[in-house]
C-alpha cells in the first residue's frame, strides 16, 4: 500500500480497515460456523476484531509515518 499523503492517523485507519475486514470475513465467520456461537457473540467478536485492528493500523499509521509529516 503507497502512502497517500494524508496523517499517520488517516493513512492508519485506512490501512487497519481492509485487515479489519478480512479477520471479520476469515476468523469470526469461522468461528461461528465451527464452534457454534451464537450470533450475538459473533456480532460482539466482529465488532472487536475490527476495532482492533483499525487501532493497530492507526498505531503503525503514528510510527511510520511520512517524513515531511515529522
Amino acid at each position: 500500500m503507497l502512502y497517500q499523503g494524508g496523517s499517520g492517523v488517516a493513512e492508519g485507519a485506512r490501512f487497519g480497515a481492509p485487515i479489519g475486514v478480512f479477520s471479520v470475513c476469515s476468523f469470526v465467520v469461522h468461528n461461528y460456523v465451527n464452534l457454534n456461537i451464537g450470533l450475538k457473540l459473533t456480532f460482539q467478536q466482529a465488532v472487536a476484531y475490527f476495532v482492533e485492528w483499525v487501532v493497530a493500523g492507526i498505531v503503525i499509521g503514528l510510527i511510520y509515518r511520512s517524513p515531511a509529516a515529522r
